[in-house]
């Protein structure tokens, strides 16, 4: 995934959440979901780490839900 796409996937996914939504980012502070987009569209240092922890998720998910005894669904 080259660098754009990903801060467009990112940028979607922090869209579908409420504008009230806050976040801590480590030592950087609180901020606003739209100053998370912001920061993650720009690549500043905060938009790269809060990039890097939402991939890591993406990847992540899966795994933990087959530990968690997650069952496939059919679609039909």
């Amino acid at each position: 995934m080259d660098d754009e796409y990903v801060k467009q996937l990112v940028a979607a996914r922090l869209r579908s959440l409420p504008p009230n939504v806050g976040f801590s980012v480590g030592t950087h502070g609180n901020f606003t979901r739209d100053q998370i987009i912001d920061n993650v569209l720009n690549g500043t240092p905060i938009g790269k780490e809060f990039a890097r922890m939402e991939l890591k998720m993406l990847v992540e998910t899966p795994k933990l839900a087959g530990r968690l005894g997650g069952k496939k669904v059919s679609p039909y």
